[in-house]
């Protein structure tokens, strides 16, 4: 079980094009909202779509400065975008801490996914994303859907907060988009159950 709300680590990982920095610039804008001293940081492979692109945040209650700037390799929590990404990289989930927790873009059980030893919690983010009209070519853009399932599952943000931050990364997206993405953040969020230590944001 995350036990230490007061100081977290969260790695996002998933492929170019499913929305995972504007999904880490979302998570980072709200923590901020929210009260807590935030870092992220984007790690990019090959500027291409399908290649893997990683978000590293650490974040805590305490007002001193977060002075690490090392890459996240111990996260509580970690999203991963792409279920396939577990099968190319099976050392992936074993960086969890203990009780560390998995939020997974998927279509299985969080049951299926028992092998793996660690709390997961399963969503269907990529259908959720279609169905929003979040799409680019024939990629689903899951960003907003997985941060609003990560809001749900932890209770470390409120639905709220995320909404007020939503503007801050869509840009000069059209108007179809950013409602798109405003759906998407809602339906991430009530596809999922919250945790057992999840307690009300503390603002």
């Amino acid at each position: 079980m995350v036990e230490d709300r007061e100081s977290l680590e969260v790695a996002l990982h998933g492929r170019g094009g499913q929305g995972v920095k504007t999904a880490g610039d979302l998570i980072v804008y709200a923590l901020s909202a929210a009260g807590y001293r935030v870092n992220g940081q984007p790690l990019y492979g090959g500027e291409r779509m399908g290649a893997p692109v990683m978000y590293f945040i650490r974040f805590k209650r305490s007002a001193t400065p977060i002075d690490d700037r090392s890459l996240v390799r111990r996260p509580h929590i970690m999203l991963v975008f792409d279920a396939t990404m577990l099968a190319a990289t099976p050392r992936m989930v074993e960086s969890l801490v203990e009780g560390g927790v998995l939020l997974l873009n998927s279509r299985k059980t969080a049951g299926e996914f028992a092998r793996l030893g660690r709390p997961v919690a399963t969503l269907r983010a990529s259908q959720i994303a279609k169905e929003c009209g979040l799409v680019r070519g024939s990629v689903p853009i899951v960003g907003t859907v997985m941060v609003g399932a990560f809001a749900r599952l932890t209770g470390l943000v409120s639905l709220p907060t995320l909404e007020t931050c939503v503007e801050k990364v869509t840009g000069d997206m059209s108007q179809d988009r950013i409602e798109g993405n405003f759906t998407g953040l809602r339906r991430g969020y009530e596809a999922v159950a919250p945790l057992a230590w999840q307690g009300a944001e503390r603002a």
